[in-house]
């Protein structure tokens, strides 16, 4: 700082000021900012679709395009992407209503599906990313009431497979027409009330006892016929041991019928012969006649001529 005199007072002269930013400095900033700008602007004009998802592409909030997985190219500002899940998702539901018979059934359903990806466009445009609420379980429950409508309370139980394809094939019908695709379904739970619940109870021990008695009934008749073949058994035994002791007599009877006429056809035939037999069973013993002696064999000619 200067003064200058003039007479007796000094006059402050005031020194030139300076300000705080060179352009050297400015123009550093400049740069930084600038830089800053092209890494914030090159970054968002890259995007990564993960695996199993698509992107939506939105330009000015319309849907320009489906961006596979990978890395993909936008327009910052201008472009966003959205993601949208293609892989296998699940959806269950609950759905109490009345059977044919008006029995009250609480039925569980879970249902495979994923969004067809040739169609995400399509899918964002109508559902957003809110389809399962606004379209998929509706389908599940108005389809579960339908079906239940059709079956009596036991036949959901008894025909399950039968109740499940019908299911599958109207959930399929009814998800195709938003592109959604329905790969499996599963009913994994039926809930009846109590009352049904113990009558069923009660009809299986019938039943159960009804087969017990018939398989006790069933041993019964197969040991009665047990036995009645041991006896058809015993009794055609005792008959062919009866004809076989028939049959010996009539054979020992014929041979010794045989045996008297050969017998009889010797003696005819040969009058020594009986002579012979007698020797055969004399025991050597001379008989006794009155009077004492014994009486000795007389030869009795067969054939005697008479002296004149």
């Amino acid at each position: 700082m200067s003064y200058k005199m003039s007479g007796f007072e000094e006059e402050r002269i005031p020194e030139p000021r300076y300000s705080g930013w060179s352009l050297k400095s400015k123009i550093l900033v400049a740069l930084i900012i600038i830089i800053g700008i092209s890494v914030v602007v090159g970054t968002q004009s890259f995007t990564v679709v993960p695996a199993g998802m698509r992107g939506v592409l939105l330009t000015w909030g319309e849907v320009t395009a489906v961006l596979d997985e990978g890395l993909n190219f936008i327009i910052p500002i201008a472009q966003k992407v959205i993601l949208m899940d293609v892989t296998i998702q699940k959806a269950e539901t609950s759905e109490s209503t009345a059977s044919a018979d008006l029995q009250e059934v609480t039925t569980t359903i879970a249902v495979n599906y994923r969004l067809n990806p040739s169609y995400v466009g399509d899918i964002y445009k109508d559902l957003r990313q809110d389809y399962e609420n606004r379209v998929i379980k509706p389908n599940i429950e108005e389809t579960i009431k339908a079906m239940t409508a059709l079956y009596q309370a036991e036949e959901l139980v008894t025909k399950r497979a039968e109740v499940k394809l019908q299911f599958e094939l109207i959930i399929k019908e009814r998800l195709a027409t938003y592109q959604l695709e329905v790969l499996a379904v599963s009913i994994t739970d039926f809930q009846f009330s109590e009352e049904f619940s113990k009558a069923v109870e009660a009809k299986v021990t019938a039943e159960q006892r009804a087969l017990e008695a018939k398989n006790e009934l069933e041993q019964i008749r197969y040991e009665a016929q047990q036995l009645v073949i041991q006896a058809e058994a015993q009794a055609n035994a005792t008959i062919a041991i009866a004809n076989a002791e028939a049959q010996k007599v009539t054979i020992e009877a014929k041979a010794q019928a045989e045996a008297i006429q050969l017998i009889q056809a010797q003696i005819a035939q040969n009058q020594e012969y009986l002579q012979y037999l007698s020797i055969l069973q004399w025991d050597g013993v001379l008989p006794y006649f009155f009077g004492g002696g014994v009486i000795p064999f007389i030869e009795v000619p067969t054939n005697s001529t008479s002296s004149p």
